[in-house]
């Protein structure tokens, strides 16, 4: 008697799968409809990098606009598939190029741990510097702006240190200063939130990991996962509907699904030490190129003291710092109009040709 309930249950179940892909199906069909672009530039494709295949994409309304190369964060945390989440917009000012580095994304996916290589800090400089050289030759005279996001923040400054030659500014958000400080800034200000809001309970199993360096990258996990809880509601809901960002996203497929996380894993087990020990000072206070800081009020990774205390050092044609009163790490995510008034306000006008003033005319004598 019990097998035709088994049956319904596994019909129902498999009827709720089925459905539930249509309705993906649909939303991305739409998500693409939306996406289109008449004029300009779409291009998804693979450009080689240091002997390795990497997945880059390129879009923008007017191949004229200049470039904004953005440095995803994670590390291996690749941004191509939520290109319409984190730069909505952008691309009537800017020709965006999104990358997914050695190790994160689809160039992850396609490489495999082994195919993607060495994994430093330094490889990843090459091969930036590599790309904005590639695009520099695809788009003869469009300025490049190298926009780094949290790992992206420190792997950009030390791309414009390697060649500043190659861009026009640098634009930092969830800026990396000093990670030392910064870990430690991040432990105890969760575990004094946390006390804050009555979680107990929690407070202590932040305790019982210590503070960092963490022993482990699953206790720098754990960590993470306290911290969000601590962060704002906006910020908790961007961090907390990544997956179904992605599931949902126009390009994604059930692949890119399967190998985001393990890139993710497979790049901050690799890189995580070496970031540990990064300090921006450390490779001196001048650049070359003007500097953009847009960083969230509240930002809990990356915290931004840190960077107030830092801006007033750094050395450079110029220094820009905006606070986004309310925004997190998740500054681009949580407050996308905003973020993309001060590219506009802020950045194009760095990399933008000024107009010409126009010359009176002479008055003409007359006889």
């Amino acid at each position: 008697m019990a097998r035709p309930t088994v049956g319904k249950a596994l019909l129902a179940a498999v009827g709720l799968v089925a459905g539930a892909f249509v309705v993906r199906g649909a939303i991305q069909r739409a998500g693409r409809a939306k996406a289109y672009l008449a004029e300009g530039i779409d291009e998804k494709t693979w450009i080689r990098l240091g002997g390795v295949d990497q997945w880059v994409t390129i879009r923008g309304r007017d191949e004229a606009n200049p470039l904004i190369l953005v440095l995803h964060g994670g590390p291996g945390s690749a941004l191509s598939l939520l290109a319409h989440k984190v730069s909505p917009h952008w691309d009537e000012y800017f020709t965006i190029v999104h990358w997914d580095q050695r190790g994160a994304g689809r160039t992850f996916a396609r490489n495999g741990k082994a195919g993607c290589g060495e994994l430093t800090i330094g490889r990843l400089v090459v091969d930036g510097i590599e790309l904005s050289e590639e695009l520099q030759r695809r788009f003869p005279g469009r300025p490049l702006v190298l926009l780094g996001w949290s790992w992206g923040s420190l792997l950009g400054l030390e791309m414009i240190r390697a060649r500043p030659d190659l861009f026009a500014a640098f634009v930092g958000t969830g800026q990396v200063v000093d990670m030392v400080r910064g870990e430690q800034m991040s432990y105890f200000g969760a575990v004094d939130r946390l006390r804050a809001k009555g979680d107990e309970r929690a407070a202590q199993t932040l305790e019982a990991i210590g503070p960092p360096p963490y022993p482990s990258i699953k206790a720098l996990g754990k960590q993470r996962k306290l911290l969000v809880s601590t962060m704002p509601k906006a910020e908790r809901q961007a961090v907390g509907g990544m997956t179904l960002r992605l599931l949902l996203a126009p390009d994604s497929k059930l692949k890119d699904m399967a190998t985001y996380l393990a890139a993710v894993l497979f790049s901050v087990g690799r890189l995580w030490g070496q970031i540990t020990e990064w300090r921006l000072a450390d490779g001196g206070l001048a650049f070359d190129v003007p500097l953009v800081f847009l960083q969230g009020e509240l930002d809990l990774i990356t915290p931004t003291p840190l960077l107030t205390e830092m801006a007033a050092k750094l050395k450079a044609p110029s220094v820009t710092l905006e606070i986004f009163e309310g925004a997190g790490h998740e500054a681009p995510m949580t407050h996308p109009d905003a973020f993309r008034r001060q590219l506009v306000e802020k950045v194009l006008p760095l990399v933008s040709p000024k107009p010409k003033p126009k010359r009176k005319p002479r008055a003409r004598k007359t006889t």
